[in-house]
């Protein structure tokens, strides 16, 4: 090798370390990405037009405290000039009983957890329907052609003919639209059975609501022919 050749390939080297986007041990296919995860910051990786940042994956491998999660990924999403920052999390990972608020649905991406004994990956695929999704608040899901926006809810509660608080519930907001169509839809929790989801229907789609809170909305979407 000669003198030249080995300079451009140290200099080759040098930009790859400085790029801050993870190179090698990630598992890509033409539509989803396997990204391994370790303890604590990982690199930036680039899929498409995201850069996906992992900014910190924290693991309670001693379950000390209940009250927060086995598993916690913090994570950035950057597309052009927009950020998308959420968290994904898991507690009893390691058992039957394992609840998680993943997979996070962006734009038409799909952020999902792959935990397999002591190894975390994120798993980042394009939103299918008939797959379950959390929409996070302010954010906006694209399924297909159709586009479903997490609005905003509302915090009401009823009151008995004494005036005293009998429930508390939450009033939902979601924006549908699909092409040049439109529309605002509304929903209601109260303790509803868990036996029984809410389901919208908007032209061809039904929108299943499978879990709610204030900060992200659980559902499934599929279309009228396949139920």
């Amino acid at each position: 090798m000669t003198i030249f050749n080995f300079n451009i390939l140290i200099l080759l080297l040098v930009c790859i370390q400085h790029t801050g986007f993870a190179q090698s041990e990630n598992n890509m296919t033409n539509d989803s990405i396997t990204i391994p995860l370790v303890a604590g910051k990982n690199l930036s990786v680039q899929f498409e037009a995201l850069v996906i940042e992992p900014v910190n994956l924290f693991i309670q491998s001693k379950l000390l405290n209940t009250n927060s999660p086995q598993i916690q990924l913090e994570l950035n999403v950057f597309n052009n000039n927009k950020k998308y920052a959420t968290f994904l999390w898991c507690y009893d990972a390691f058992s039957d009983r394992k609840k998680t608020n993943y997979p996070k649905a962006y734009q038409n991406y799909s952020f999902d957890l792959k935990i397999e004994k002591n190894d975390v990956a994120l798993v980042v695929t394009k939103l299918e329907f008939g797959k379950p999704m959390f929409i996070d608040l302010g954010q906006t899901a694209v399924i297909g052609n159709l586009q479903i926006l997490f609005k905003d809810h509302i915090g009401e509660w009823s009151e008995d003919i004494n005036g005293n608080q009998t429930d508390a519930f939450n009033s939902y907001h979601m924006s549908l639209s699909e092409d040049d169509e439109q529309k605002t839809v509304s929903f209601t929790s109260l303790n509803k059975p868990a036996e029984k989801d809410l389901i919208i229907e908007w032209k061809h789609y039904k929108i299943m609501i499978l879990e709610d809170s204030e900060k992200a909305i659980k559902l499934m979407v599929v279309k009228n022919d396949r139920l």
